[in-house]
């Protein structure tokens, strides 16, 4: 569940010394009694807060709402994750503070370009797993992301966005290399005119024009071959901007799909005997199909069996006897198009149990890049053993 962001909240968990050093860093509180204030007394604060012009309230809120949205679990995995690429050793750093807030402010205030770079990827993990399409079967090869590159990649896209959809006048490309693997091209495109209505400074209700960006993201691993995409809108739209990035980015067309051989083969889970192996080193318990689609064949009707969690792992199945008994429907009539998988962790006895749910849809989509690095990279290794990933 996300966490909605409140600043009386955010100084009250950010710990006293750190959030001075963060205070004086950017010049607040000049006459606030730091020495006069407890340590978890947040109202005299927060007050200083509220006084604030409201310019200078809205910079540093910019800050706050930063640090709040990498305080997590996932957030702190990205940061350690940047440190070892930047042969920093911030898991014993981060280890011995208390608290999210504690590790998220000290990374902040010590190492700024780790801290960037892990609220880029948090950000990208957190999109919405709709969007994202993934690409399989690319050269592998290094990209070129030189200055020169990312400014024809700006032009190309911003030229294919004004012709097509009449927006994207303004590009700006940005890329970044993870845990010196895969590359995250972040693209930002200026959107439709809206109108903003606001409060300017001096609290005068206004209404404005204003012009968004909306975001396009590229990862492209070149060990694997492989280009996900973040993009709202078609399938058309989808190749055609994987297309403009291999041309300019890796000098290549895109690779054809191969015909008849779509990314994920769901089929196999007609049978309610799917052998699910697990390797005992990664923990999991068991792996329970929670959801499946039927697709009619010669039809557009579909049919959705979502099982009771109570009644056992296989209860999805027993709805499918049921609902498919006396209607004729052999599995030669009906395909798979889309599964919920739920993987469950052996417990630990501290808190609750783990586990990942993840949806995988006919005929490349899956929301596995939604998750947290760790379980991403599970639920794949598992996909391609069991030949439900058969790019």
């Amino acid at each position: 569940m996300t966490r909605s962001y409140s600043p009386r909240t955010f100084l009250r968990q950010a710990p006293r010394p750190l959030l001075r050093q963060l205070c004086e860093q950017q010049h607040l509180f000049d006459n606030f009694p730091w020495n006069g204030s407890g340590e978890h007394d947040v109202g005299p604060l927060y007050e200083a807060w509220l006084a604030l012009p409201d310019g200078q309230r809205e910079q540093v809120e910019g800050v706050f709402r930063d640090i709040d949205a990498l305080a997590s679990e996932e957030g702190v995995k990205a940061l350690i994750e940047e440190g070892r690429f930047a042969d920093l050793d911030l898991a014993a750093a981060l280890g011995g503070l208390d608290g999210f807030h504690h590790k998220t402010l000290w990374a902040y205030l010590h190492h700024r370009p780790q801290f960037e770079d892990a609220l880029r990827f948090v950000h990208a993990d957190a999109l919405p797993g709709r969007f994202w399409k993934k690409r399989k079967g690319l050269p592998r090869k290094a990209p070129d992301l030189s200055p020169a590159m990312q400014e024809q990649l700006q032009q190309t896209l911003s030229h294919y966005y004004r012709e097509n959809q009449g927006r994207g006048h303004h590009c700006t490309v940005e890329n970044y290399l993870r845990a010196g693997r895969q590359h995250y091209v972040f693209v930002f495109l200026d959107d439709y005119v809206d109108t903003y209505i606001g409060h300017a400074e001096g609290g005068c209700l206004v209404r404005r024009p204003q012009r968004p960006a909306f975001e396009v993201i590229f990862v492209y691993d070149p060990t694997d071959g492989t280009l996900d995409l973040y993009s709202q809108g078609d399938k058309h739209l989808r190749n055609d901007l994987m297309r403009i990035f291999c041309r300019v980015v890796l000098g290549e067309e895109l690779p054809p799909e191969v015909p008849g051989r779509p990314p994920y083969d769901l089929n196999g889970l007609k049978s309610r005997d799917f052998a699910f192996a697990t390797e005992p080193a990664d923990a999991i318990v068991d792996v329970v199909v929670r959801r499946l689609r039927l697709s009619l064949l010669g039809s557009k009707r579909r049919i959705t069996l979502e099982g009771d969690p109570d009644n056992g792992p296989r209860d999805v199945y027993e709805m499918m006897t049921r609902h498919l008994a006396g209607k004729d429907l052999t599995p030669a009539l009906y395909s798979i198009t889309q599964v919920t998988f739920q993987f469950r962790f052996q417990h630990t006895g501290h808190g609750r149990q783990r586990s990942m749910t993840f949806d995988v849809s006919f005929p490349d989509s899956c929301n596995l890049k939604s998750l947290r690095e760790e379980y991403r990279l599970i639920g794949e290794k598992y996909l391609r053993r069991w030949g439900i990933d058969r790019a």
